[in-house]
This record gives structure tokens, C-alpha cells and sequence, in this order.
């Protein structure tokens, strides 16, 4: 039967991680905010204290210009970030998250702590580590690099010459 197979139940827990993720999403952002947007505040998040550019952004997630410049405007309309002038080159603007910026950001991480508890509820660590393992097995029967730093983006595909991202 369809129902007892592996790919069925792991698109039932998709379903409904993405359901409630969704929902806490809602309730978490008054104004709502595009996938990008949210990936790019994480990005800022994990390299705080450094300076990052709009270069920065349109590498990380291969975007254009245009795309990130604009991207980044409306986040600057919405309070999420500041340009900053740096000190030794008046023509760069460093992007800076804000208070409001940063109370999303740590709400989002929260409800994804929440939703990885609920997940392995139930379960020991052996069990976790187990299931991790048979996870990476199976992406990796799919041709899925799990050791890829980008596999958000490029979907970790590797090709036949490559890894994933032509590295």
C-alpha cells in the first residue's frame, strides 16, 4: 500500500512542518516577508560582527544586483536592516540588522528549536543519530551532496564532473 512506503511518510512530515512553520510564520511577522528576505536576515544573523555588503548578499545567494539592491530596499523601508558607511571607503554601506530585525530572527530560530523537539520527541540520541545517517543515506542515493555549504540554493545536486556549486 502507497501509505506505508518512505517517500509517502516523508512527505507527510513535510507537510506538516511546512503547516505549522507556516502558521508560527503568520503569527510571528506583522508585515510579511518574502523567503529571500528571511534567508537574508539569517545570513546577516550568522555573520554578525563582520561586515557584510550588498556584494556580499548577491554572492551568497546568486542574485543580481538589481535584485539584491532592491531587495534590500524595501527591508530598509520595512526597519529590517541599515547601510552603514564604513570608515576606510565612504562608497561601501555595510548592512546592519535591526532591534526589529533581530527579535524576528531570534522568534524564527525559537520556533525551529521548538519544531526539532517536537520532531524528536520520543526519540534517544542513538535513535536521532540513527535517523540523521539514514536521511543522509537517502538524499545521497538521490545524488544529493549533503556536504554541500549551499545545498539550500543549489539543492546540493552534484553533477558528473562536480559537486554541487561546480566545486
Amino acid at each position: 500500500m502507497h501509505t506505508d512506503t518512505i517517500g509517502y511518510k516523508i512527505r507527510l512530515l513535510h507537510n506538516q512542518i511546512h503547516k505549522r512553520m507556516e502558521a508560527k510564520r503568520q503569527e510571528n511577522e506583522k508585515e510579511p516577508l518574502t523567503g529571500m528576505q528571511r534567508w537574508t536576515l539569517g545570513f546577516l544573523r550568522d555573520h554578525d560582527g563582520k561586515d557584510i555588503y550588498q556584494k556580499d548578499i548577491e554572492t551568497e545567494f546568486s542574485v543580481s544586483r538589481a535584485t539584491a539592491s532592491n531587495m534590500l530596499a524595501v527591508m530598509e523601508r520595512k526597519g529590517l536592516v541599515r547601510r552603514e558607511a564604513v570608515e576606510h571607503d565612504a562608497r561601501l554601506k555595510k548592512l546592519v540588522l535591526t532591534e526589529k530585525a533581530r527579535a524576528l530572527v531570534d522568534r524564527s530560530e525559537q520556533d525551529m528549536r521548538d519544531m526539532e523537539a517536537l520532531l524528536a520527541k520520543g526519540l534517544s540520541e542513538g535513535e536521532i543519530r540513527d535517523l540523521k545517517r539514514y536521511l543522509d543515506q537517502m538524499l545521497s542515493n538521490l545524488d544529493v551532496d549533503v556536504e554541500c555549504p549551499k545545498n539550500s540554493f543549489c539543492g546540493g545536486m552534484k553533477n558528473r564532473n562536480t559537486r554541487c556549486c561546480g566545486k
